[in-house]
């Protein structure tokens, strides 16, 4: 069976991933979901989960608040004998308005609007890399 190429998170995003008095998401957590959905594709390939070396070309083109859905998703590039490049990216799928006293309102999206982008190396430590020969 040939190894996966690509990992897909899904999820609703909540208060406690922003750390702004106001709803809206900061970068730092979607990098944080970009490097989950790497570690994510490494373990479905049967790999270690790695550490992220390295961040290349990573663009912010729009925000998401609490309460959109999102899909983070993670393709693999290329592997090396310790270290895999990957191709990572947040869409958004949902928006949602909050209300104060109300459940949210949402707005489908037909199309998703990429919000973040960027390339990652994973590393596997020499330790784990060790256990796998």
């Amino acid at each position: 069976m040939d190894k996966p190429e690509i990992a897909t998170l899904r999820m609703r995003l909540r208060a406690a991933d922003t750390t702004y008095a106001s709803t809206t998401i900061p970068a730092a957590t979607y990098m944080g979901l970009m490097s989950d959905a790497g570690a994510l594709l490494n373990l479905q390939r049967g790999e270690t989960a790695g550490l992220v070396a390295r961040w290349e070309n990573v663009d912010f083109r729009s925000v998401c608040d609490v309460g959109d859905f999102i899909e983070v998703r993670c393709e693999m590039l290329k592997v090396g004998n310790r270290s895999r490049r990957m191709r990572a990216s947040v869409h958004v799928l949902v928006r949602t308005t909050l209300e104060e006293g109300k459940t949210s309102k949402g707005e489908y999206l037909s199309t998703p609007e990429l919000v973040a982008q960027g390339e990652l190396v994973i590393v596997a430590p020499r330790q784990d890399f060790a256990e796998d020969s």
